[in-house]
C-alpha cells in the first residue's frame, strides 16, 4: 500500500459512497497464500460493515471459495485521487453473472498525499542488495516501500543489522515488479527501528546523486514510479 494519510471515519464514509455511486473499479491483490493473481472488480455495494464487489474476470485460476478469509490489499481512484485500505473477505458467490465478493468494511481508508512524495509499497517479495561499510558481501534485504526520494527495508535483527548506522552510505541495487531495469544507486541511512516483525529491523534510506551517471538512474526511478501510480489511477478510472 502507498505511504499515505489515514481519512477520518465521516472521510471514509464520503469516499465509500462516492466510490459505490461512481462504480469504481477496484483492484483487490489476496495475500500470496491465497491468489497468485491479482482480481479486478467494482464496487456496488456499501452496507454497514460490508462491501459488495462485482469481479471483471470470469475465469480464475483457483476456486472463488478458497478466498474466504483470505486478507487483501485494495487500491482504487476516486475523483482521479488514489486511496488505499486492506480487508479480509468474507463471502463469496461464484454461482452468480458476475461473480461477487463481499468484503469487510475497512477500519481505516489512506490517501496518497500528492502534495508530498508519495511511496509505493510493493504488493510482492522485492529483494534489496545492500552495500554497506567494508563487508565484501551484500546484505540481503526485502523492499518495504519506495518514494522519490528513498526506501524503507526489513533487514533481519541478527548480525546483519549491527551494520547500520544512521549517515552511513549505502549501495543499494534492486529492481522493480513493474519495471525491467536493475537500479544500482547511492543512499545515506537516514532512520532506523524495529519492524512490525519482531525477526526484521526497519531500515530508512535517502538517496544521494553525487555524479552525472547516479542522476541519471535516479530520474529513471523516479519516472517509472510516477507512471506507476498513474497506471493505477488511469485503471481505477476504467468504467
Amino acid at each position: 500500500m502507498l505511504v499515505a494519510l489515514d481519512l477520518t471515519p465521516r472521510q471514509a464514509a464520503r469516499v465509500l459512497y462516492q466510490a459505490v455511486r461512481d462504480r469504481t473499479k477496484l483492484e483487490l491483490e489476496p495475500r500470496p497464500e491465497a491468489a497468485r493473481t491479482l482480481l479486478w472488480g467494482t464496487l456496488v455495494g456499501n452496507r454497514p460493515e460490508v462491501l459488495q464487489v462485482d469481479l471483471h474476470d470470469q475465469e480464475h485460476e483457483q476456486p472463488l471459495a478458497g478466498l474466504i478469509g483470505a486478507m487483501c490489499d485494495v487500491r482504487m481512484c476516486v475523483a482521479g485521487q488514489l486511496y488505499l485500505f486492506s480487508t479480509f473477505v468474507l463471502e463469496v458467490s461464484d454461482g452468480t453473472v458476475p461473480h461477487r465478493l463481499t468484503l469487510a468494511a475497512p477500519e481505516t481508508i489512506q490517501v496518497a498525499n500528492r502534495r508530498r512524495h508519495a511511496r509505493l509499497s510493493p504488493l510482492e517479495a522485492v529483494p534489496v542488495r545492500l552495500g554497506v561499510g567494508g563487508t565484501m558481501k551484500p546484505v540481503l534485504a526485502e523492499l518495504a516501500n519506495i518514494g522519490p526520494r528513498g526506501l524503507g527495508c526489513r533487514i533481519g535483527a541478527g548480525e546483519d543489522a549491527g551494520l547500520f548506522y544512521i549517515g552511513d552510505p549505502v549501495a543499494v541495487e534492486f529492481a522493480l515488479p513493474w519495471s525491467s531495469e536493475v537500479f544500482a544507486l547511492s543512499a545515506v541511512i537516514c532512520n532506523k527501528g524495529p519492524s512490525s516483525e519482531p525477526a526484521h529491523v526497519l531500515v530508512g534510506l535517502e538517496f544521494s546523486a553525487e555524479d552525472a551517471a547516479a542522476r541519471a538512474a535516479l530520474e529513471r526511478l523516479r519516472t517509472a514510479l510516477l507512471s506507476e501510480t498513474a497506471r493505477l489511477c488511469e485503471a481505477g478510472g476504467e468504467s
